[in-house]
């Protein structure tokens, strides 16, 4: 069926509204949104504090915005009408940095998380303090909610702990620790790290998503939780059969970018990362995840990727210790399979995407790249983007090269210029023994390609290499790596550091990689600033940045759309309202600003 024939005109629609109450809200985002009020986003009203704002929050309906901040206080706004429905004066004494409309109680129930290290729950038309917990020996970041679970929110606070909250429940503060407390997060050193924040997946609420002072993402089916205290690293099988299934990681996975894994047993590369933020997509199947001094990667729950570094034995076909593969799969086939023939639409963008390359504008180029890809998958294209990611030389970009060498592998195992530009990739990612190997195995296969200058450039920058003794791999094969879940750490240290450090390390190896990247936006001075998906069909990303900017991505080809002035100095809160084309930011001072399209709008960038 053509996009033609699926796509519905405003009477199917509001017949379908009619019919169908759950879609209302996608009726109201598509009766709404396009490309064309993108760009004519703009401001339309301030709203204030006392001080500082540190969040935000719409309800369900999206007929109230929360704010709370440094000034104790919550006000509830009507978004609309821009005026004040109600104040709460809450009994905290720090600023409050997350505030949730607890599911079930018609908006009628509010519960916030504070610097102070307390939680407090209020009744919104009383402003009455309903319940309070002091348990937290730091401060509570991010606060979660479940739509299913009308009693029940989550914390993540400082002192490396998710904790749940029962409603319905008694709870004593602090003799209750252990009772509420639902997860520990430990670095590689079995030390508590602090947790910055967390979600609850809407469609499947089992799903918790937590994010802390390190790179990764953990993702845990809270149905699980409580039997990874006894996991046996050593014997994972044992785990996995108490739940009939063929996989542990059901029960936790970890998440990383490929270019930050590769780099954690470097100590020269390593640098302190912070999650700022994360958040579920409507659907349920997207990860979106805001890092502080990186950028933001969007993570595919339903078909998640592997770490390409993992996945180049299988396009290599090494000779693997437990007999997978053979020397004879390094001959045969000696010509390439020839290219299928490309859509129309798709060899527009790509001849375009080429004339670019030739000017050198790799970035619009990738651009290009990207929408294609997004109709028609090919290796041809995959390593024109490859090619374009490894000019460009952006952070992460070598990377990004690797991905599509591999992938493009993947789909014609017997591509020349496939296996060179891997070897390139893993060359200019300091991972030299592997990329001789590569180049190695091309000759071997294609022994005429040692007359290619591309090659004797490589093979040139490798003796070089080796002979000045700058190899920095840290001695492990990629190409010979049977297994990733065998490299275990082994700490000479008491039994229960021990078991924590290799559970991280357990966990750590089998994270799998981002699905999509938004760069052009990196925060340096704030480690709480948010991403979030905006749009009728998400289609849109939207996140805040330092030096007070608003940033604005199409979703699929990572293509930056718009920048607008948010801010003075930095936009920390970005909160889309649920079914109307209107977001609502804040940044350090006072003012809780709406967004929505106006008839002229100067942009910063288009």
């Amino acid at each position: 069926m053509s996009w033609a024939k699926k796509r519905q005109n405003i009477l199917q629609l509001i017949r379908n509204r009619e019919l169908n109450d759950h879609i209302r809200i996608k009726y109201a985002l598509k009766s709404n949104l396009d490309y064309k009020c993108i760009s004519k986003l703009g401001l339309i009203a301030e709203l204030g504090h006392q001080q500082s704002v540190h969040c935000l929050q719409w309800n369900e309906s999206g007929s109230t915005l929360a704010s709370a901040s440094n000034d104790h206080e919550i006000i509830l706004w009507d978004p609309f009408l821009q005026k004040v429905k109600t104040t709460i004066k809450t009994l905290h004494n720090h600023g409050i940095f997350s505030v949730k409309f607890i599911p079930g109680y018609n908006d009628d129930l509010v519960a916030t998380g504070s610097a102070d290290w307390s939680s407090h729950t209020y009744n919104v038309t009383t402003g009455q303090k309903l319940s309070s917990c002091t348990c937290s020996q730091g401060k509570i970041n991010r606060l979660a909610v479940a739509n299913d679970s009308p009693s029940l929110y989550w914390c993540a606070s400082e002192d490396g702990c998710i904790s749940q909250h029962d409603l319905r429940m008694g709870h004593e503060c602090p003799t209750d620790k252990s009772k509420t407390t639902l997860v520990t997060i430990y670095d590689d050193l079995g030390k508590k790290i602090k947790t910055k924040c967390l979600d609850i997946n809407q469609l499947r609420t089992e799903q918790l998503a937590v994010g802390a002072c390190d790179q990764y993402v953990r993702l845990y089916d809270r149905r699980m939780i409580q039997s990874l205290s006894s996991f046996d690293v050593k014997h994972p099988s044992k785990y996995v059969s108490l739940y009939g299934g063929n996989n542990v990681n059901n029960a936790l996975q970890y998440f990383v970018p490929g270019h930050i894994h590769s780099n954690d047993n470097e100590p020269k590369k390593k640098k302190i990362y912070v999650i700022s933020y994360l958040t579920f997509s409507p659907d349920g199947q997207e990860l979106l995840v805001n890092y502080s001094c990186d950028y933001v990667y969007l993570y595919n729950l339903v078909n998640r990727a592997d770490n390409a570094f993992f996945n180049i034995p299988k396009v290599m076909k090494v000779p693997r210790e437990n007999g997978e593969g053979s020397s004879t799969d390094l001959i045969d086939d000696q010509v390439p399979v020839p290219h299928l023939k490309l859509p129309d639409n798709v060899v527009q963008l790509k001849l375009k995407a080429d004339y670019l390359i030739e000017k050198q504008n790799y970035n619009n180029a990738i651009f290009l790249y990207n929408e294609a890809l997004n109709i028609h998958q090919c290796s041809e294209l995959f390593l024109n983007r490859a090619a374009a990611y490894i000019n460009r030389k952006w952070h992460g970009d070598f990377y990004a090269a690797l991905r599509d060498c591999v992938t493009a592998l993947k789909l014609e195992p017997n591509h020349m210029e496939a296996h060179f530009l891997l070897a390139r990739s893993l060359f200019l990612l300091d991972k030299s023994k592997d990329s001789k190997m590569c180049l190695d195995l091309l000759t071997m296969k294609y022994p005429s390609y040692k007359t290619n200058d591309a090659y004797k450039c490589l093979y040139s920058d490798l003796l070089n290499e080796q002979s000045n003794n700058k190899d920095k791999f840290d001695g492990k094969n990629v190409l010979g790596t049977s297994d990733s879940t065998s490299n275990v750490l082994e700490y000479v240290l008491h039994i229960e550091q021990a078991q924590k450090i290799t559970f991280e390390k357990y966990f750590r190896n089998q994270a799998k990689d981002y699905h999509r990247r938004y760069y052009g936006h990196i925060n340096v001075f704030s480690d709480r600033t948010e991403a979030n998906f905006f749009g009728s069909r998400n289609q849109f990303i939207v996140a805040g940045k330092d030096e007070g900017l608003l940033f604005v991505w199409e979703k699929n080809t990572e293509k930056n759309l718009v920048i607008l002035k948010g801010d003075k100095f930095t936009v920390n809160c970005i909160q889309p309202h649920p079914s109307e084309f209107l977001l609502a930011t804040s940044g350090r001072g006072n003012k809780v600003k709406l967004w929505s399209p106006l008839p002229h709008v100067r942009l910063l960038k288009k």
